[in-house]
C-alpha cells in the first residue's frame, strides 16, 4: 500500500472517530438538532425509572433518620447540561436534589416559564421592588432575573430527571432512591441546609422540618410511571 494511501485512510479513520465523539457529546447538549430530554422517542433504557423508584409499587413515608449535606454529589449534579446549580442533602436511605434549570439543554422542562426577566431590560434586578432593587440574601431563588425553576417535579422530563438520577445512583450505590426538584421554596430551603454546613453546624436540628418538607414536595401516594 502507498504511503499516499494508508495516510488517507488513517485521515478517514480519525473523522469517524471524531464524528462518532461528537454525536454522543450531543444528546444532551444545546443545539437544536439534538436530542432533547423530553424527547418522546424513548428507547427501552430511558424508561426505565431511576428516581422516586418507590412510588412505583406502593405509599412510601420520608421518616429520614440522618441528614447532611454532600457538595461532592451538587458539584457532580450542577456539571450536568440543564443544571445551573444542584443541592444535594442525602439521608440515612435516599437522596434529595434542588436544581436551578439554565438553557445548557433543552427539553429540561415544559415550556411555561416561571422567572421574571423583565427586571434587566428597565435595568433593574427586581422589577416587584425598583426603589429597594435588593434581593434577600438568604435566598438562592426569588423568581426574578434568575435561573429557571418549576413548581411541581412532575414538570420536569423523564430524561433529565433520569439523568441527574442515575449520575446521584452511579456515584452513590447504596442510596435506595432519589427524589427532585426545582421548587423555588424547596431549592431556598435546602441553600439554608447547606449554608449551615458550610459554616461546620450539623444539620441534625433541621430533620423534622426537613421531612416535613421534602413530604409536603414529593408526597407519600403511590405515582404512575411516567
Amino acid at each position: 500500500m502507498s504511503f499516499s494511501k494508508r495516510v488517507w485512510l488513517v485521515s478517514l479513520f480519525l473523522l469517524l472517530l471524531i464524528s462518532a465523539c461528537s454525536d454522543a457529546g450531543k444528546k444532551y447538549g444545546t443545539m437544536p438538532d439534538t436530542h432533547s430530554f423530553g424527547s418522546p422517542h424513548e428507547n427501552a433504557v430511558d424508561t426505565e425509572r431511576a428516581y422516586q423508584t418507590g412510588q412505583l409499587y406502593g405509599p412510601v413515608t420520608h421518616n429520614n433518620n440522618k441528614l447532611e449535606f454532600s457538595q461532592f454529589l451538587s458539584n457532580q449534579v450542577a456539571a450536568l447540561n440543564g443544571v445551573n446549580t444542584a443541592i444535594v442533602m442525602l439521608t440515612d436511605q435516599n437522596a434529595y436534589v434542588a436544581i436551578q434549570i439554565d438553557n445548557t439543554a433543552i427539553g429540561t422542562k415544559g415550556s411555561e416559564r416561571e422567572t421574571n426577566l423583565t427586571g434587566a431590560n428597565r435595568g433593574l434586578y427586581n422589577p416587584h421592588a425598583p426603589h429597594t432593587d435588593a434581593m434577600d440574601p438568604s435566598k438562592l431563588n426569588i423568581g426574578v432575573n434568575n435561573y429557571e425553576t418549576a413548581k411541581h417535579h412532575d414538570q420536569l422530563s423523564h430524561r433529565f430527571k433520569q439523568q441527574i438520577a442515575e449520575k446521584i445512583r452511579y456515584l452513590e450505590p447504596r442510596l435506595m432512591d432519589v427524589y427532585i426538584s426545582a421548587n423555588r421554596d424547596f431549592i431556598n430551603e435546602m441553600h439554608g441546609y447547606a449554608r449551615e454546613s458550610w459554616s461546620g453546624n450539623s444539620l441534625l436540628p433541621y430533620l423534622t422540618p426537613f421531612n416535613q418538607s421534602v413530604t409536603k414536595v414529593f408526597g407519600t401516594a403511590q405515582v404512575l410511571k411516567d
